[in-house]
């Protein structure tokens, strides 16, 4: 399968806990929004436990670009929430 996410360079996570989040959530929101601006990824998904695959190479991207993956993963996850929050979504 071919991923329509070309490479990026997201920068280095030099914080800790939320505030590296919020950065690299920061550094991915572009790269997010145009990954999932088609409609074709499950942001239910993306919110919950099961990352897409076509979110998940956005994730590779921001690791080899110094992330942690779990703070690239909390990242998407907190994209994908808001972006639902947005459309006027609900989850738990």
């Amino acid at each position: 399968m071919s991923s329509n996410v070309e490479p990026r360079t997201f920068g280095h996570g030099t914080m800790e806990g939320n505030k590296d989040v919020d950065a690299c959530k920061a550094a991915l929101a572009d790269a997010f929004r145009c990954v999932t601006e088609n409609g074709e990824v499950s942001m239910g998904s993306a919110a919950g436990a099961e990352i897409p695959s076509e979110l998940q190479e956005l994730i590779k991207q921001a690791e080899a670009s110094g992330w942690h993956r779990d703070v690239a993963e909390e990242a998407v996850r907190t994209l994908a929430r808001e972006l639902l929050g947005a459309q006027g979504a609900s989850f738990d």
